[in-house]
């Protein structure tokens, strides 16, 4: 029954996908979590492992050609300055693995990275034409992420092992579902209850997949976007509702109670937590110690993935913190040209909002776009690296089209 369940919702949400861009985006964001709820139900995706993604690229690729089709000059806006760097700082990745210290890794990484580079670099940006597909982009996100939430909370497949929730492909590969949440512009009653829903059961899935930090970035963003999804009238009001959020905490706890076990709980101990964080801190400092220490690295870089080359913590893959990955290893320059897009991106976005303050619902779709950019920014540098930060780039490449279309 099960397996039907999450087949069916497989299949339902790639025939929306042919049918609505909003949707396709939706499949591309939740992706990775739906493909481990069907890789726990059914042998056909456990023994071929890429045929989620596949039919992912396939339903989201000709929906891609229908929505560009149906819009009116679907090129307007779509290479920008920030595509162009993006373009730019993966190309250079590539080239890098000509004098990088870790050729076989660095070009293992990009070669699984390929396709999805394809699908979020180069397609997801088209599905998204205006603030109201956007807008619908966040229903269909809600609805298909809670669903698929449930459908991995209530599969007894699905266990806590060092206190994260995951599933087995093999004797060393195991999976490790992730969650975050978001306040969309609709307010029906359904969209309201899904958010309920989707709250708690968001809460459940983040904490039994040790997802500390996103927790944490989730609860910060929520205090600093909240005014502004919606005008502020009075600082009580702000502070009301500041305090209605902080509320929350207590709540978190109460379900981290009930779903993690005394494992679970230790790694929210503040020791615990300081020492992933040393790790982080341990990781940057040998990346820079080898980049400082070679001047022609400055220009160049090290080369993409030089890191496991280079630092002392020999399980680790990627040192887990993409911006300083492109500064020491795709270099300088290249890193300017980054921090320049990510500045562009920022002051558009402040643009953008100014643009549509007085109007209510562009405005709290915006903030949770923005929501989005600051999260990705968050989660890239806990736990990313360049050929795995497609949900970082789509972000702001959809920020830098609607900017572009609103401008000409």
């Amino acid at each position: 029954m099960l397996e039907v369940l999450t087949v069916g919702v497989f299949i339902a949400a790639c025939v929306m996908s042919l049918l609505s861009p909003a949707w396709g985006l939706a499949l591309v964001s939740v992706m990775f979590t739906l493909e481990q709820a069907l890789q726990a139900t059914s042998s056909i995706f456990l023994n071929q492992l890429s045929l989620a993604n596949i039919c992912v690229a396939l339903a989201v690729g000709i929906g891609s050609l229908r929505a560009i089709s149906k819009q009116h000059r679907p090129l307007l806006g779509y290479f920008t300055f920030e595509w162009i760097v993006t373009i730019v700082i993966f190309t250079w990745s590539c080239i890098s693995l000509i004098w990088t210290p870790s050729f076989k890794s660095g070009s293992e990484l990009i070669s699984a990275g390929i396709p999805y580079f394809i699908l979020y670099v180069i397609v997801s940006p088209f599905l998204i034409d205006g603030i109201d597909s956007l807008n619908n982009f966040f229903r269909a996100f809600l609805i298909l992420g809670s669903v698929v939430i449930i459908l991995i909370l209530v599969n007894p497949t699905f266990t806590v092992t060092s206190g994260r929730l995951g599933i087995n492909l093999g004797a060393t590969l195991r999976t490790n579902p992730l969650a975050m949440g978001f306040r969309i512009g609709a307010k029906s009653i359904f969209i309201n209850i899904i958010r309920v829903v989707g709250f708690f059961c968001g809460t459940a899935i983040a904490l039994q997949s040790g997802s500390r930090g996103q927790i944490l970035f989730a609860v910060l963003l929520a205090l600093i976007f909240y005014p502004v999804s919606v005008r502020v009238k009075n600082l009580f009001s702000f502070l009301a509702t500041a305090f209605g959020l902080i509320v929350l905490l207590p709540i978190i706890l109460w379900v981290a109670q009930l779903v993690l076990g005394d494992v679970g709980l230790r790694r929210w101990d503040a020791d615990v937590i300081a020492g992933g964080t040393e790790v982080r801190i341990e990781n940057i400092m040998d990346l820079l110690g080898g980049f400082v220490t070679n001047p022609a690295a400055w220009l160049v870089g090290l080369g993409f993935n030089a890191f496991t080359s280079i630092s002392t913590a020999g399980s680790e893959p990627y040192s887990h913190v993409m911006f300083i990955d492109i500064f020491a290893e795709l270099g300088i320059p290249l890193f300017i040209l980054f921090s320049i897009s990510m500045y562009t991106t920022t002051r558009s976005s402040i643009w953008l909002f100014r643009r549509f303050r007085d109007e209510p619902t562009q405005r709290a779709t915006l903030a949770v776009l923005f929501s989005f950019f600051a999260y990705q920014i968050l989660l890239m540098n806990k736990q990313g690296y360049l050929w795995a930060a497609g949900s970082f780039f789509v972000v702001v490449l959809i920020l830098s089209r609607r900017i572009k279309k609103l401008i000409l």
